[in-house]
């Protein structure tokens, strides 16, 4: 049994840590806010640390001196907001578990990264982890400067610590994307650009997960490392007619022109920016290319050093995003 430590467990990524934790049998505390909800993690067994990544105080009062593995995966995932939201919570509050990790002498740290750090590169080929980094919004250029710091905490004070970058994650748990596109896909409103035939990499929660906890299985060879998880791949246009068809939805997309789209987003973008809006515009640059590019993501080192193997597919994930998402109301 391992004394196992989770910022970020009342989340989607973080409830299926728990839970691959809870299988293994291993001791589990977690971090969560007096305002967290503890939904995602009913039947499973924890036991919970009130803080914030945040406030420094509450870390070293909560998380114990005897941690064995630390999994830091609190972070704010969004499309829109400023610098400050992002930067205070995904990067200080990244600072704060590594000073508190290197202060507790805590052995193992396993950090929740993002493919995200690539930005948008539209490339040919799948992406692989020495891939250069071009990050595009704040969401991006936090989870890169946060997994800047990992590595100089590695670098500077010796810490034992691996990295893992997922791209669009989805499945049960997930409040966001799946949920939206159930709702996209049952108002008629799913819009497509290059009429979807551009190849994408998506992840699911519990392989996402599964992918972390081997990294901390395998610390002697994770350790200093990054590591691309992903489940499957297939046109944009291949997962939404298979939604649609567990759905029973009509496959009436609407599509695009993808450059056009995107210098409208950034002009849309800029105009809210301008007016110091709160919510992003129905258009934006990132949402274009999120949906829009050829995002292919290798993942042969995770398998090649850790033993991941995919357990979901592209049929087995859309049966879970509408059993699941089909319930929630996106947010």
């Amino acid at each position: 049994m391992v004394r196992c430590f989770i910022t970020g467990a009342t989340g989607f990524v973080g409830s299926h840590i728990v839970n691959q934790l809870n299988i293994r049998d291993h001791d589990v505390s977690i971090l969560a806010r007096n305002s967290s909800s503890f939904n995602l993690l009913e039947g499973m067994n924890y036991s919970v640390v009130t803080g914030d990544v945040t406030n420094m105080e509450s870390l070293k009062q909560g998380i114990p001196d005897d941690t064995e593995w630390l999994f830091h995966n609190a972070a704010i995932m969004a499309e829109w907001g400023s610098k400050k939201r992002f930067f205070s919570v995904n990067v200080e509050g990244t600072r704060n578990i590594l000073e508190i990790a290197r202060l507790k002498e805590i052995p193992n740290l396993i950090f929740t990264s993002s493919t995200a750090v690539y930005g948008f590169p539209n490339k040919r080929t799948p992406l692989n982890e020495n891939d250069e980094w071009k990050p595009m919004n704040n969401y991006q250029k936090s989870k890169a400067e946060s997994e800047k710091l990992v590595r100089q905490y590695i670098r500077d004070q010796g810490m034992k610590a691996a990295m893992v970058r997922a791209p669009t994650v989805l499945g049960r748990g997930d409040m966001y994307t799946g949920p939206q596109m159930i709702e996209f896909l049952k108002g008629g409103r799913m819009v497509t650009f290059r009429r979807g035939e551009n190849p994408q990499s998506y992840c699911h929660g519990e392989d996402f997960a599964r992918c972390l906890v081997l990294c901390a299985e395998n610390m002697d060879k994770a350790a200093d490392n990054a590591y691309n998880v992903a489940s499957f791949d297939c046109t944009f246009k291949e997962f939404l007619d298979a939604l649609a068809d567990e759905l029973g939805a009509e496959k009436n997309y609407r599509n695009f022109p993808y450059t056009v789209s995107v210098c409208l987003g950034s002009m849309m973008s800029g105009l809210y920016k301008a007016f110091n809006r709160k919510n992003a515009p129905l258009l934006t640059a990132f949402r274009v290319k999120l949906f829009g590019t050829k995002y292919l993501i290798d993942i042969s080192k995770a398998k090649e050093e850790i033993g991941y193997t995919p357990k979901w597919d592209l049929i087995s994930t859309v049966k879970d995003i509408v059993e699941w998402g089909g319930t929630v109301k996106p947010r």
